[in-house]
């Protein structure tokens, strides 16, 4: 009974530490690409830490995680970007790599 509970409080552990990753990876996304819209949309060093914050807020509101993104797809028309774009921003971001108009 004992190595049941050793190995169930093993697999615990490491799903809590695949999901804390999960998290902080959907956190730096959004404060990046947050980041890079707010560029976009000319505000300055304190507005554009402000949008990254409200892009994370909205992340970590949302049931599925993926607030953030929604709350961005409602802003960059603005940009002239569309959800594809943003799509590919997102994609980029999670595998580690500086979008292009970051880059830029």
């Amino acid at each position: 009974m004992t190595n049941f509970s050793k190995a169930q409080e093993a697999t615990l552990r490491q799903y809590f530490q695949v999901e804390e990753r999960r998290f902080f990876d959907r956190v730096s996304a959004d404060r990046s690409a947050g980041a890079v819209v707010a560029h976009c949309l000319g505000l300055g060093a304190a507005e554009t830490d402000a949008f990254s914050d409200r892009v994370i807020e909205a992340g970590i509101r949302s049931r599925d995680g993926r607030g953030g993104f929604d709350f961005l797809a409602s802003q960059i028309g603005a940009c002239g970007y569309d959800i594809e774009q943003l799509r590919v921003c997102y994609a980029t971001l999670t595998q580690g790599a500086i979008p292009l108009s970051a880059a830029a």
